[in-house]
């Protein structure tokens, strides 16, 4: 993760001292628009006490899309982005697993338990509005902190699991109730999934001019405040995640 910062961080400082331009050359414009793309790297959280929403860590991703800014003075400008994001968590060891995956043909859902690889992903088509706060270090560079607001559409998800185990009737794996089984498959849960997602989403970032536009490299979190599950004997879980991209702006 930090050589993956510096050498983002080494690469924009490098473009600009073989492509800045002076100021005086570049068109003023309220309004700018980029593409960024980089590494996400999302995590799901849980609660409620059930099995199936405890024992996730983050796993690697991708998030890229257009960003278009609206400067309204020298310390603050809007920012709306659309992005395609791939969020998600993995499990890997003993964990729960539903006995029947068909959760409206009885009230009350029995775990069993396994010893296997979990991975969940979920991509979203997110739309994030934030007001974005500007602290210039030079004439052609920035620093800035943004926050706000922003809605995931989920566009499809997916459980990949793997791995053989025996079948355990506890958490702890003390009552073994079945013989060993191969847990290799990949599921879609598209429809087990909320279609909709909001939450909240913020971070920091450098600016720096660059030819006729501006490279900029970006560190956001972002939190969802929807359960992402629509039923919640799949379990009660909220996504969040932290995402590090590369980009390049320009005015319109």
């Amino acid at each position: 993760m930090k050589r993956l910062i510096v050498i983002s961080f080494v690469f924009a400082c490098s473009m600009s001292l073989v492509m800045a331009q002076s100021t005086s050359e570049k068109r003023v414009s309220p309004l700018t628009v980029g593409a960024f793309g980089g590494l996400n790297i999302p995590d799901l959280t849980g609660g409620g006490g059930n099995p199936l929403s405890s024992g996730w860590s983050s796993r690697s991703g991708i998030a890229y899309g257009l960003t278009f800014n609206w400067n309204t003075g020298t310390h603050f400008a809007w920012q709306a982005d659309v992005l395609y994001s791939s969020e998600g968590g993995q499990r890997n060891g003993l964990q729960a697993f539903m006995a029947n995956p068909d959760p409206t043909t009885q009230s009350v859902m029995p775990y069993l338990y396994a010893n296997i690889k979990n991975a969940s992903e979920l991509n979203y088509l997110e739309i994030p509005i934030m007001g974005k706060f500007l602290i210039p270090v030079t004439k052609t560079s920035n620093f800035y902190v943004d926050f706000g607001p922003y809605v995931g559409i989920l566009l499809n998800a997916k459980q990949i699991t793997s791995g053989s185990s025996p079948v355990y009737g506890d958490m702890a794996g003390t009552i073994q109730i079945g013989g060993t089984k191969s847990f290799d498959a990949s599921t879609d849960i598209t429809n087990q999934i909320n279609t909709i997602n909001f939450g909240l989403t913020g971070g920091f970032g450098f600016s720096q001019a660059v030819g006729f536009g501006s490279v900029f490299l970006d560190f956001r979190g972002a939190y969802g405040l929807t359960t992402i599950q629509n039923n919640s004997q799949n379990g009660d879980n909220h996504t969040g995640n932290l995402c590090i991209s590369l980009g390049y702006s320009i005015p319109l």
